[in-house]
């Protein structure tokens, strides 16, 4: 059975995530996986100047970046409302994309005149300039086969501004009639759209994709069903009494940003006051910052030993959502896979950040103390980003279900029984008899016979669960052919 939002160890250990998400589906319904990861890109943003993940000679910065496709109406619109609410309750910048220009994103020269007549020339920032949330609420202007000139340039502006935080590839450069523009861009983005046709090709071949955490839910017709009654028994409700407040949470994240700060003075040679001064907006003066912070990094954060076998553990899970799949097919989901890996750390550091906050109001905390990532937070990490690739690779590999052909359908039920023939049988005795086969290499023969991954070989499986009988033998399950077939 698939893992619900509270069977996550995360939410169980850390209950300002259950908070968060618990007032969240009080505004998009059935959203939870969203709600969460809403939650570190509202994390993410707040520490974004102040933390840096060193991966060998390079480095990853904590934001999150989110990409959710889902169908019309399903509570993407909404879920902004809520989001932003709670930015602007932590004094957490906000914006929206809709439609603009390069000098809207980028950034533009404006000409003034002074009070003696003279002309001088002032730098406007664009959209992608400094730290804030950027919300692209209708990400399909970006997901077309041949997009327009412009919005092939903002996909190449978005993919850079993704870039970790104080590296070379992070800066984006124009050349106007005035001037140069540099904006090196510390926003996170919030891109939500409906599934346009041509979507998955569009996903599998262009490179934004391997840079956001993207999550895609198909809705039926059920699930409609179920959020409309779920949003009629909203009326006259006293719920929302039971659920924090919105102004509560954004507390969470103004208190994360000041305790990463103190943290970061604390691990480093400089005072809070000298941090202060440091001008954001200048560039020798952001420059400054960076180099503060990244030398400041392994005084801050350690591992502990359990960290590398649990993240060898993790890899090895997800290159297992791989395994059997088509080879051509594999080479592009696994583009992916290295994106999964940096959101593993990036995450596990979040998971830290909650913990020492939590330990902060408790009294059992250091600021000089460094803190510790273990393996423990890995694992609460890959628990999340494993549904969320595994939903991916079911999406970009299974065909569409909706309005399959008959013949598809019957190809399905033939590669069954083919995998059937291949497997041995076993008599269980008592009054279950013989004609059994072991569930799990069934499974693995079916996978072989559609050339499928282990995703898609469980959905085919539950696709038609009704024809097949099941027991188990000391906890291991048998499967066969239902007579009623």
């Amino acid at each position: 059975m698939a893992r619900t939002w509270e069977d996550y160890t995360a939410v169980k250990q850390y209950p300002i995530l259950k908070h968060y998400v618990e007032r969240f589906r009080k505004t998009s319904f059935f959203n939870e996986v969203p709600a969460l990861l809403s939650f570190f890109y509202l994390q993410g943003q707040a520490v974004a100047d102040y933390i840096r993940i060193p991966v060998w000679a390079s480095y990853l910065d904590p934001r999150f970046h989110v990409f959710w496709i889902q169908p019309t109406r399903s509570g993407k619109s909404i879920a902004w409302e809520f989001v932003g609410e709670v930015a602007r309750l932590a004094e957490i910048d906000a914006d929206m994309f809709t439609s603009g220009t390069d000098a809207g994103l980028i950034g533009s020269f404006k000409t003034h005149k002074d009070e003696d007549g003279n002309y001088y020339t002032e730098e406007v920032p664009g959209l992608l300039n400094g730290n804030k949330l950027l919300n692209f609420d209708e990400g399909s202007i970006l997901l077309q086969p041949s997009p327009k000139q412009f919005f092939q340039e903002v996909i190449l502006y978005l993919q850079q501004a993704m870039n970790p935080i104080g590296s070379h590839s992070n800066t984006l450069t124009k050349h106007m009639k005035d001037g140069k523009i540099e904006t090196e861009s510390r926003v996170s983005f919030w891109i939500t759209t409906f599934p346009p046709a041509g979507v998955k090709e569009y996903v599998l071949t262009k490179g934004l994709f391997q840079r956001v955490l993207l999550y895609y839910a198909p809705w039926d017709n059920n699930m409609r069903m179920q959020v409309s009654k779920r949003r009629m028994r909203g009326l006259w409700s006293d719920e929302m009494q039971e659920v924090m407040s919105t102004e509560d949470l954004a507390a969470h994240f103004k208190d994360i940003q000041s305790l990463v700060l103190e943290h970061l003075v604390s691990c480093s040679d400089i005072t809070g006051k000298m941090w202060q001064d440091l001008d954001p907006n200048v560039k020798d003066e952001r420059d400054e910052r960076e180099r503060i912070v990244r030398d400041a990094s392994l005084a801050m954060f350690r591992k502990s030993r359990d960290f590398d076998p649990a993240v060898d553990a993790a890899v090895e899970e997800f290159y297992n959502l791989v395994s059997g799949m088509d080879a051509k097919l594999s080479d592009v989901v696994l583009s992916f896979m290295p994106n999964i890996e940096n959101y593993l750390n990036i995450l596990a550091t979040h998971f830290v950040l909650i913990e020492r906050n939590e330990a902060r109001y408790s009294g059992d905390y250091d600021p000089t103390e460094r803190w510790v990532i273990t393996g423990d937070h890995i694992d609460m990490a890959m628990e999340i980003l494993y549904d969320v690739y595994e939903r991916l690779i079911i999406w970009l590999e299974s065909d569409l279900e909706l309005g399959a052909t008959k013949a598809a359908k019957l190809a399905k039920v033939e590669a069954w029984k083919q995998s059937l023939e291949s497997c041995k049988t076993y008599d269980l005795g008592d009054h279950r008899g013989d004609g059994w086969f072991s569930k799990k290499d069934v499974l693995s023969a079916y996978g072989r016979v559609m050339d499928r991954s282990q995703p898609v070989v469980y959905k085919h499986y539950d696709d038609i669960r009704a024809s097949f009988k099941e027991t188990k033998v000391s906890g291991v399950p048998y499967i066969r052919w239902s007579d009623d077939n």
